[in-house]
C-alpha cells in the first residue's frame, strides 16, 4: 500500500471517530424536565359544562320623563323644569333615594312648520330619569305616581337581581359540577382514573336582562307590575388529569 493510500485511510478513521465523538456528546431530553410550551399535554380530559341557576328578579329599572312643547325656548325649558320637578318629587315621595333616580337624557329641539322655507314655530324638551326601584312592591307605584305628576313617556322596565355576582357564581359552580360528571364518566369509560383539575376556562356569554314592556298608568287604575323570573347561564371549560 503507497504512503499516499495510507494517510487517507488513516484520515478516514479519524473523521469516523470524531463524529461518534460528536454524536455522543450531543445532548439528549433529561429525565423530568418540563415540557416545553409546544408539547402537547398528556394524561389529560377536556370537558365542557353549562350550569342554570333561576332567580326572582329584586331590582326594577323604569325609565320615564316628559316630552313638552311650547312656542319659545324659554316657555319649554320653565314647562319641563316644573313637569320634571314635579315628577322627581313624587317619586322620592316613595321612599326612592336620590342615589336612585338618574337623569339619562336632556334634549331640545326647534320643531319647524310645513311652509316653504321652513320656519321655527316651536321648540320640544325631552327629559328622561333611570329610577332603581330596590321594592318591587312600589315598582307599579312609581309609574303611576310620576305619571300622575306630567311624565307622560315611560320607555321600558328591566328587571334584575340586586346581588347579580352571586347569582353568576352559582351557575358557575353548577358548570363545574356538571363538568365533573361529564369527566368521570368518560374517565370510567376509558377506564382510567379521574385526577385533579388541571385548568378551568369561563366561557361564560354575559347574561342578558329580562325587558318587559312598562304599562301606561290608567286613571284609578294601579299599574301591574310583574318580575316573573330570570335564568341565569354559565359555561365552562374544565381539563382533568387522568391515570
Amino acid at each position: 500500500m503507497s504512503s499516499t493510500l495510507r494517510t487517507l485511510g488513516a484520515g478516514a478513521i479519524g473523521a469516523l471517530i470524531v463524529a461518534v465523538a460528536v454524536l455522543a456528546l450531543r445532548p439528549g431530553p433529561v429525565a423530568g424536565a418540563p415540557a416545553t410550551e409546544t408539547t402537547p399535554a398528556q394524561h389529560t380530559i377536556t370537558v365542557s359544562g353549562s350550569g342554570k341557576v333561576t332567580i326572582v328578579p329584586d331590582v326594577a329599572r323604569i325609565t320615564l320623563g316628559v316630552t313638552i312643547n311650547k312656542p319659545t325656548v324659554k316657555a319649554v325649558r320653565e314647562a319641563g323644569a316644573k313637569a320634571m320637578t314635579d315628577v322627581i318629587a313624587a317619586i322620592k315621595g316613595l321612599g326612592v333615594a336620590d342615589a336612585d333616580i338618574k337623569t339619562t337624557d336632556i334634549s331640545l329641539y326647534p320643531q319647524y312648520g310645513n311652509s316653504s322655507p321652513q320656519k321655527i314655530v316651536g321648540y320640544q324638551m325631552n327629559e328622561q330619569v333611570l329610577v332603581t326601584v330596590r321594592d318591587l312592591d312600589k315598582a307599579g307605584d312609581v309609574v303611576d305616581a310620576a305619571t300622575a305628576q306630567g311624565a307622560n313617556a315611560v320607555n321600558g322596565i328591566s328587571f334584575e337581581s340586586g346581588d347579580p355576582v352571586k347569582a353568576q357564581d352559582d351557575a358557575r359552580a353548577a358548570a363545574v359540577a356538571a363538568a365533573k360528571v361529564s369527566a368521570q364518566a368518560m374517565a370510567k369509560a376509558g377506564d382510567v382514573s379521574l385526577g385533579d383539575i388541571v385548568s378551568i376556562t369561563d366561557a361564560s356569554p354575559t347574561s342578558p336582562i329580562f325587558y318587559g314592556p312598562a304599562a301606561g298608568a290608567m286613571k284609578d287604575l294601579a299599574t301591574p307590575v310583574q318580575p316573573g323570573t330570570q335564568d341565569l347561564t354559565a359555561t365552562v371549560t374544565v381539563v382533568f388529569a387522568i391515570d
